[in-house]
């Protein structure tokens, strides 16, 4: 495995790496939402949920992280950038070990080094309040691992809806002083199946043209090499989304007419995106996010009006 890189990185440029481009901090958004509704769901109190979102940032900083090491040993970093995922408007960690900026052992090792902060955050929130946010934590951090792998075998989706949406949402609930663990999870999933899925099967579309031939296998990769419009997958995930509103929430109240409708109203805007997605335009994919992350506020916002 050899990098392409024709200078050497300056000490700046590894910095920045380490605390910016490896992390991909555009996550964060979509990790804050979920921990704070979780907390929402519970009563936690203010303290205890922020240091939940300091733990929750940490975390997804590993995982982002333990993903640039993990895609790289995996081959689907290596080789010439036609070759490789592409680069996206949204990250820009993916590409570090093949330019040059960082090694793999680097790598492994800032990712390693944002896993035992989060273990300190934890453990000081754990002393504070009660030991059942080890649990929401015991289940974020094998995700990361799991969804690198789950690239070649359909399961990348899962755990990275399973990380975003309920291990976040447990995190922020699990403070509370009876924490209600199965209740955040659950609200928290129509937010981590747009994440999880629909974010994620565009992510894999786009880079599944160098990737499938490494052995790619995920939902995106199969909607490309069947020549599937990327509105049909799409469209199903907010099928559930819509489901799970109707399902399990009481048809009587507030916050289920605005949650419904809210889901609803992403359906045209979406499926309106994604042609321009499927050609790759910066601003299909970027619009697209924005509007998972202002449907994840609204959730947020009127779980704290509604309850």
């Amino acid at each position: 495995m050899t990098q392409t890189a024709t200078t050497t990185p300056t000490v700046g440029a590894k910095l920045v790496a380490y605390l910016w481009s490896l992390p991909r901090w555009f996550g964060l958004p979509a990790v804050a939402l979920m921990v704070t509704l979780g907390g929402l769901v519970a009563s936690t109190h203010v303290y205890p949920l922020v240091l939940a979102n300091i733990a929750g940032a940490l975390l997804m900083a590993f995982a982002h992280t333990w993903n640039s090491f993990q895609d790289w040993a995996s081959g689907l970093d290596q080789g010439p950038p036609e070759e490789r995922s592409r680069p996206k408007p949204y990250t820009s960690g993916q590409n570090l070990i093949a330019r040059g900026i960082v090694s793999q052992n680097e790598t492994l090792l800032v990712a390693l080094v944002y896993l035992a902060l989060s273990a300190v955050v934890t453990g000081y929130l754990a002393d504070a309040t009660t030991p059942w946010v080890w649990l929401p934590w015991a289940i974020a951090v094998p995700c990361a691992p799991l969804y690198s792998f789950g690239k070649f075998w359909y399961g990348c989706e899962f755990f990275l809806t399973l990380g975003f949406g309920p291990a976040a949402a447990m995190l922020g609930a699990a403070s509370a002083p009876g924490p209600e663990l199965w209740r955040a999870a659950l609200a928290s999933l129509p937010m981590g199946i747009l994440f999880g899925y629909g974010a994620e099967i565009v992510d894999q579309y786009l880079d599944a043209a160098p990737n499938v031939p490494k052995g790619l296998r995920n939902i995106g990769a199969w909607t490309w090499r069947h020549q599937i419009p990327l509105w049909s997958p799409l469209a199903m995930v907010l099928g559930v989304v819509i489901f799970l509103h109707a399902r399990f929430t009481d048809p009587g109240s507030n916050i289920f007419a605005f949650q419904t409708l809210a889901a609803i109203f992403l359906l045209p805007f979406i499926l309106f995106l994604s042609r321009s997605m499927q050609r790759g335009s910066t601003k299909a994919i970027m619009a697209g996010l924005a509007l998972v992350f202002l449907y994840g506020l609204a959730l947020v916002v009127l779980q704290g009006v509604y309850g």
